[in-house]
């Protein structure tokens, strides 16, 4: 398995075919090609001259150039992020015109579409859009990027998921999971059950059979690194929690941390000793505070 395969999303590494793009395209589009060979995957895989990196991006009849990306967090920085996915990609394109680019004859270049397919836990919506021009310190209507957040949330997104069965598939995949994963399984066993339910009820059943280890270690890896970073934001507002309580009165500030210990120890399933740590406790001091908790 490449280091590429090891950072990819099961998302992407299911999605990123011929015949599963061309699904997913029609369904967006309302479209009906039926020749797979009509999709060029172009995805940006870094090289000698640029460490670009994106998730999945591929030409449509060399008319349209779809840039996808799966996130677990919203991140409303999309559309500049994939403004310079998109120059790279343009770059590529054209690289064999570019004495061109000074002339009097027009380049023509594929159309760009930007999607996100976001696969975390916020249920509040269907669809979202994001704009580069809210990100402009002041109005303008001289460039603008468009992004469309597709939530792939159990009863979400349903229209594109009748449309595109690959889309539904994967979202029953990835909602067992998280399902297992409130239920207290680990990682790995949450990843298992997900991967048991689905081959039961013939759900990506030809790609789990073939890929059943690189699915645990992708999975693995991505929520992983996800539940590390919730847990950082976590333990960053349990310092402020407990350095906002140093101000008051000795008495406040010792109820103050070990309230601070105990959310962050209810909130990360951290011990004791790695909350206190993570607050800034000193190691001197673990003992006084194991008492009183």
């Amino acid at each position: 398995m490449t280091n590429r395969k090891i950072r990819d999303t099961v998302f992407c590494h299911y999605m990123a075919t011929e015949s599963h793009l061309l699904e997913l395209f029609n369904a967006l589009n309302d479209t009906h090609f039926r020749n797979s060979s009509n999709v060029n995957i172009n995805t940006l895989e870094g090289s000698f001259f640029s460490n670009i990196k994106n998730d999945i991006s591929f030409l449509m009849d060399d008319l349209v150039i779809v840039l996808i990306e799966h996130q677990t967090t919203i991140n409303p920085n999309m559309p500049l992020r994939f403004l310079s996915y998109l120059d790279e990609l343009y770059r590529r394109i054209v690289s064999g015109q570019s004495a061109k680019i000074y002339g009097s004859e027009l380049i023509k270049v594929p159309a760009p579409e930007f999607y996100v397919f976001y696969d975390g836990d916020d249920m509040s919506f269907d669809q979202q859009i994001l704009k580069l021009s809210n990100a402009f310190e002041s109005a303008s209507e001289n460039l603008e990027l468009i992004v469309h957040v597709y939530n792939l949330g159990d009863g979400k997104s349903e229209i594109l998921k009748q449309k595109c069965s690959a889309i539904k598939e994967y979202s029953i995949f990835s909602n067992k999971y998280k399902f297992y994963r409130k239920q207290k399984l680990t990682i790995d066993q949450a990843v298992k059950e997900a991967i048991r339910y689905c081959l039961e009820h013939n759900i990506m059943t030809e790609y789990l059979r073939n890929n059943e280890k690189e699915v645990i270690d992708m999975f693995g890896f991505e929520w992983n690194e996800k539940e590390e970073k919730d847990a950082l934001i976590k333990v960053g507002e349990a310092r402020g929690e407990a350095r906002g309580e140093a101000r008051g009165e000795a008495r406040g500030e010792i109820r103050g941390t070990l309230r601070a210990i105990k959310n962050l120890m209810r909130t990360t399933n951290l011990s004791a000793e790695a909350a206190m740590k993570a607050i800034g406790i000193s190691p001197s001091e673990y003992k006084n505070y194991l008492m009183m908790l």
